[in-house]
């Protein structure tokens, strides 16, 4: 006798193997095909990538800002020459930032 009565058969498997995974050609099995999947990111999802993209080039920019001119005021104490260094970082911070920025959206762009 067969496992199935005649016509109760899913649909979307044709024939089974000997192991029992099917075989029908482009075919899912039937718990497969109510999984949702994802297929390049559409709606709020793609939304959220986009944000977080933007919020890591702001981040990188500012960063490297605060972290030339905090040097900089470092060594101005340090050295006491008072607003050498801080300028010289702070100019070599927002060079960075540009730098980061550039990177980061020519990699996102292309």
């Amino acid at each position: 006798m067969a496992p199935f009565p005649q016509g109760s058969i899913p649909s979307t498997i044709d024939r089974v193997d000997a192991k029992g995974s099917p075989t029908g050609a482009g075919r899912t099995p039937p718990g497969e095909a109510e999984r949702p999947r994802r297929t390049g990111g559409s709606g709020r999802f793609e939304v959220m990538q986009t944000f977080a993209r933007v919020g890591t080039v702001g981040l990188s920019f500012v960063f490297a800002i605060a972290i030339g001119a905090a040097l900089g005021l470092w060594l101005d104490r340090l050295t006491g020459w008072s607003p050498v260094f801080f300028f010289l970082f702070f100019f070599c911070g927002l060079a960075a930032g540009i730098l980061n920025v550039y990177r980061t959206l020519s990699r996102y762009l292309k």
